[in-house]
This record gives structure tokens, sequence and C-alpha cells, in this order.
């Protein structure tokens, strides 16, 4: 496997949060992962906090941990002003941010649209100045340490743009055989653009749970059904020859009858009970320099997401 770019691409195993805990249960996990020897945090945006707002805050609860924003979609900044907020994350944790952007609702001309925001935002935060309203604009706050950006992608087409522009790649909602035929698009695309394909680092979330299986079973087979029924996802699913399980998933989820969410469909994209620390390993073997190891939330939300980074923890 190429070695990963230096300019602070990290390695390991990292970890995504979602769930809308109570600042200080957060802090309070973010700040045990890291001392457990996690390498990098994960803030998707969702519905919750601002993602970017949250990692500065968090920066100062750590030390060395990586903190990335997973993903932010574009439409939701402008680039001027996704930008603006990198930097200042940036420069609070002296240089530790991994900027995730992705398309988010993907439509006709989403990824071209996506190429030219990456470009914005690199060019900004390398100081230079783009063209906004016909006006040339720059940062006042450039950032000395080089902000690697990172994007999500779900097919071959978003893979070979990674390769293209990116510093690194988030995969999502897969088993470990997509993980080496992202490298293989990736490195498709980074040898079509003249790039070393070991400058594009390679993350993937991975839904995990440790513990007795039957507490997190029911929230397993929701968040894989959700996913199931989004167009994106399901040709994921269907490119890994689990369509037919993802229609499944997807008409369980529209009748309410989650217990009919086909179970190989959710063991074969997640990490669960006494297999699932060998199942993460699957994705490092596969070619992931980084599983990200999401943690599903029970009724007692904190401690099952502590418990799970536990039993997971790279130390």
């Amino acid at each position: 496997m190429p070695a990963v770019s230096e300019h602070r691409q990290p390695s390991g195993t990292a970890f995504a949060l979602r769930d809308p805990l109570p600042w200080d249960d957060l802090a309070a996990i973010v700040r045990a992962a890291e001392n457990a020897g996690y390498s990098a945090l994960f803030l998707p945006e969702i519905s919750g906090r601002d993602a970017l707002v949250a990692l500065g805050a968090l920066a100062g609860e750590t030390r060395h941990l990586s903190l990335g924003a997973g993903v932010l979609p574009m439409r939701s900044r402008t680039a001027m002003l996704t930008a603006m907020a990198a930097a200042t994350v940036h420069e609070r944790s002296q240089g530790r941010l991994i900027l995730g952007v992705g398309t988010g609702v993907v439509t006709a001309g989403a990824l071209e649209r996506l190429r030219a925001y990456v470009e914005a935002l690199r060019t900004l935060l390398e100081g230079d100045s783009v063209n906004i309203d016909g006006q040339a604009r720059r940062l006042s706050l450039v950032p000395d340490v080089r902000v690697p950006i990172w994007i999500s992608a779900l097919g071959p087409r978003a893979m070979r743009l990674s390769g293209e522009i990116a510093d690194g790649v988030i995969l999502n909602w897969c088993p470990p055989e997509r993980v080496a035929f992202a490298a293989e698009r990736i490195r498709e695309g980074a040898e079509r653009a003249g790039r070393d394909p070991g400058e594009v680092a390679i993350s993937v979330y991975v839904r995990s749970w440790v513990g007795h299986e039957a507490d997190a079973w029911p929230a397993l087979m929701r968040d894989t059904a959700q996913y199931a029924s989004y167009p994106a996802y399901a040709r994921q699913f269907e490119q890994v020859g689990l369509g037919a399980e993802a229609v499944d998933a997807a008409r369980a989820l529209r009748a309410g009858r989650l217990d009919e969410v086909p179970e190989t469909l959710v063991r074969a994209a997640c990490a669960i009970g006494d297999g699932a620390a060998a199942r993460i390993d699957a994705y490092r073997e596969a070619g992931a320099h980084l599983p990200v190891v999401y943690p599903v939330a029970t009724s007692d939300a904190a401690a099952s997401i502590e418990s799970t980074l536990s039993a997971l923890a790279p130390a």
C-alpha cells in the first residue's frame, strides 16, 4: 500500500459521533477516545450541532486528535464561509482540521459543482483570491499549515474525482470489498491528474456495536433501512451485490416492519458484537488507511457509545 502524504494525514483508527449528546457527555467521550488511542474524530453535519463550531470547541478539549468535518454538504455554505470557518478551527487546533465536504443531495452536475467548490476552498485556504460576484475575494486569516480537504464518495465517478483533487476520501455504508474497489478508482483518477495515488487517504465509516447484540439490533436495522431507502446508497448496495436486500430493507422501513430488514445487509455494512474488531481490521486489510468506528447508540446513548469505543480502542 502506498504511503499516505505527511500533511496532517491521519492513520490508525478514527471514530465518528452524530448523536446530540449533552455537551459535557460529548466532550468527555472525545477526551476519553483520544486517551484510548483514536487518531481522529469525525462529526457529520446533519440537523444537530454545526460541525465546524463543535470542532472548534473540541479543539480546546483535545491535544493531538485530528478533527474532521465529515461531511459538510456544499450547498449549506458558500466556499468563502466554509473557508473562513475552516481557517478558524485550523488555527484553534494548531493544524488538526480535516475539512470534509460532499455534494449533499445528488442532482445533475453535482460532481462538477463539487470540483469547483473544492478548487475554490483550496484557493482561499492557500491565501489566493477567488472571483465572487465579480469581485476578487481572499481570506484575511490564512492557515499556516495546509488544510487537508476530503470528499465523500459513493460511486465510481466520485471516487475518481477524489483521486484527482482530494487529500482524502470518506466511504460510508459498504462492505470491506468496496474499499478495494474505491482504491482502484482513486488510483485511476490520480493517474489521470498526474498525482501519486498514495497522496489520497482512504477512510470508511463503519457502524459499530459491541455488547449484547439484541440491545442494538433495532437501531442497526433502522439505520441500515434508512440508508437503503436513499437512491444514492441503494445504487451503492446494488453495485456490491446487495441490491435485493436493500430493496427489501427500504420496503420494510416504509411499512414500519423493521424486523423484516435483511440481517445479511446489516452484517455486510456493520461491525457487530464479538466479531466487531475483526470486521474493522477487514476494512484496513482491504485498503482503508483510516477505518472510522461509528458507534450505534441505544437507549442510554452516552453509555452505549462509550462502551463500543472502549471495546474497539486501538490501544
